[in-house]
């Protein structure tokens, strides 16, 4: 694949200022490099013609309340969105057939009525532009392109419009569960030639090299650093352990709740300093079911929440049953709206959303064991890191990500992948033979057929798919599917093999220049200790070596359970001294996580001032008190002088003389 390089002048930060800048006449690959650059906005403010093609419709209704005054937004009601909170990225899986939304029916009648209002609209509003001369701004989904190009064949030149095809990476990664889609747009593309395919994170060349309509196209790449090495900002990415969904996004949410808001000093143009606190958070978690649950547990209500998923009837029953009828999926705000101060996406927006937000900070869920949850750290992470749009926000550039790698149990050779495709490309050569022979009214009846089968098991078995762009139902190879289900495979089984695989990944994208030789070798060492008490102590040996920033990132990605409260709370040396012990340690957290109020309460109660106590009675009221209280700690007689300020005595029980205390009184804030 031949590739071009655009030096961007030093001078320019957005596209819309490059006006000596444009596009080829010839179909081609823009790679934009970094997300954000306004080449969307380009396209709308340019002289030029031209029809946006966008694989959301989400992001088409924000650009639509932007321009509205100089777009004609495609409201297509038929086109139903299955959902691209469906990530099928486990590979080799045997699974249940997926159930589709139940389809509209949708009427001949009803067809032809909506068809002639949209041509008589898409007519007026381009009539009405010539006429003004403005040039004609057209947003359109995919799916709905083949309506716009139908119309505007019939009665324009399709030639004098400029396609651009934003995102064009989604053709392949949505391919999975919208395939139908995917097929037929790249049908009607076909014999265009004003085709811009751009992405700030394109697919992966040897994807690329795989599919005809790809592999020759001449391919041009921005270069934003070689002229102005300042414009391009690397993310900042802190990277974590996933230990649950809820046990990472709970406390954060918490902290919002109380007001233990994070701030910054951010230096003003005049030189003076700002303090800026970020009281809004940003959660990509691609499941609605797992956005559900965190805002269900956290008891937030819905002037709190914002929920940007696909707009399904099967995710507004989720929502609605799990939450309450108040609650509904939202919209990305514009600039001068009013933000919520937790906002839930799943990777519906990780494409092309405009975040406006000054103080907003990003945390990112992925878990490739979980189908909906393995985000692609070369194309989802840039995207995501490309949404906050204002250099006000001085956590812009940063986010905090949480990652799973994937378990012994989800992990599949490479030999046992190809079989397995191996097996799946055979059957597709031969379910192809067989629906090719027979009559011509046969072969459309068993297209139909396998068409409904297909849409059930969704390419478990093979790889066909039965095309009708054309008006007719022609059975193909889904080169497409192949293609998402290797990229899945090496998500999975290689980018998220272990946490240096995961760290190599960032890396590539620059994001992870906090992460020290020294940590890296640390953990290089820690994973390769496999028994548990080893590691503990590996751990603390060598905690107190690194600096305070290393440290946290130490106990960030550190997932074995307890090990992080064992550290943190008791200390290295204490870990020591119970021989890094995990009975002894746990019994020691429940010691120091008590509440001592409702201990030094009942002491209070028992232990009167002025009264003497015998050792032997002491420890038997003590072990009473415990014992209600659950305090797991072994009673002395002795421990009463962490509560109260006592004088050894003698007492006398019955003729005897015994060993006791004295209480003189109660010690003011107890330890």
């Amino acid at each position: 694949m031949k590739k071009t390089t655009i030096n961007v002048p030093a001078n320019i930060r957005f596209m819309s200022q490059w006006k000596e800048f444009s596009i080829p006449d010839i179909p081609h690959i823009l790679n934009k490099q970094i997300p954000g650059c306004g080449f969307t906005e380009y396209c709308i403010t340019n002289e030029e013609d031209v029809i946006l093609c966008s694989p959301r419709k989400i992001l088409l209704q924000n650009k639509y309340e932007q321009h509205k005054e100089d777009v004609y937004l495609v409201v297509n009601d038929y086109d139903q969105d299955p959902g691209t909170d469906k990530d099928l990225t486990l590979v080799g899986k045997i699974r249940a057939p997926i159930k589709d939304p139940e389809p509209l029916v949708i009427s001949e009648v009803e067809k032809k009525e909506f068809f002639r209002k949209l041509t008589y609209e898409v007519s007026d509003y381009i009539d009405r532009r010539r006429r003004d001369g403005k040039p004609v701004k057209i947003l359109v989904t995919y799916d709905s392109f083949k309506l716009v190009k139908d119309i505007i064949r019939h009665q324009f030149c399709i030639d004098q419009f400029r396609i651009i095809v934003d995102e064009f990476q989604s053709i392949f990664t949505d391919s999975k569960f919208k395939s139908d889609t995917e097929l037929g747009f790249m049908d009607k593309l076909r014999d265009l030639q004003k085709v811009c395919y751009v992405s700030a994170t394109p697919m992966i060349d040897k994807y690329l090299e795989m599919l005809n309509e790809f592999r020759d196209l001449p391919y041009y790449v921005l270069d934003w650093g070689n002229l102005d090495p300042a414009r391009i900002k690397r993310p900042n990415i802190t990277v974590r352990c996933l230990r649950s969904v809820y046990m990472e996004a709970g406390p954060i949410i918490k902290k919002y709740l109380d007001g233990e808001f994070e701030h910054r000093h951010v230096i003003q143009p005049d030189g003076t300093s700002k303090k800026v606190e970020s009281r809004e958070v940003v959660f990509y978690v691609n499941s609605v079911n797992n956005i559900t649950s965190i805002i269900k547990q956290a008891k937030l209500t819905p002037d709190q929440v914002n929920i940007l998923v696909a707009n399904t009837e099967e995710n507004k029953k989720r929502i609605r049953k799990k939450l309450g009828k108040k609650f509904e999926i939202g919209k990305v705000p514009l600039r001068d709206e009013p933000r919520k101060m937790f906002t839930f996406c799943t990777r519906t927006v990780y494409l092309g959303a405009d975040f406006y937000s000054d103080n907003a900070r990003t945390f990112i869920i992925s878990d490739a064991n979980i189908d909906t949850l393995a985000v692609d750290i070369t194309l989802d992470l840039p995207q995501i890191m490309g949404r906050q749009r204002l250099s006000e926000n001085p956590w812009k550039d940063e986010a905090i990500l949480y990652f799973r790698t994937i378990s012994c149990g989800n992990k599949t050779t490479e030999e046992i992948f190809q079989e397995r495709l191996k097996e799946k490309d055979e059957s597709t050569a031969d379910l192809l033979s067989i629906l090719k022979k027979g009559t011509d009214k046969e072969q459309v009846t068993l297209s139909k057929n396998y068409r409904k089968l297909a849409k059930s098991y969704n390419y478990r078995d093979d790889f066909v798919a039965v095309n009708d762009s054309n008006g007719e139902l022609v059975p193909v190879f889904n080169h497409l599917v192949r293609i998402s289900e290797l990229r899945a495979y090496e998500i999975q089984q290689e980018d998220y093999a272990d946490r240096f695989s995961v760290f190599n990944e960032l890396n590539k994208i620059g994001a992870l220049d906090n992460l020290s030789g020294e940590v890296k070798e640390f953990f290089l060492n820690y994973d390769k200790i496999e028994i548990r008490l080893n590691k503990l102590r590996y751990l603390c040996e060598n905690f107190d070596k690194f600096g305070d920033v290393d440290k946290k990132i130490i106990l960030g990605n550190v997932h074995d359970k307890g090990f992080q409260e064992y550290v943190m709370i008791l200390g290295p040396d204490v870990c020591k001294a119970c021989g890094y012990n995990v009975t002894k340690l746990n019994k020691r957290l429940e010691v120091n996580s008590f509440d001592k109020d409702l201990l030094v309460e009942e002491l209070c109660k028992s232990f009167e001032v002025g009264k003497s106590y015998t050792n032997a009675l002491t420890k038997i009221e003590l072990s009473r008190i415990y014992k209600k209280l659950n305090y797991q700690e072994s009673p002395k007689a002795s421990d009463l002088s962490k509560y109260f300020e006592i004088k050894s005595c003698k007492v006398k029980v019955g003729d005897k003389w015994e060993n006791g205390f004295k209480i003189i009184r109660p010690i003011q804030n107890p330890v």
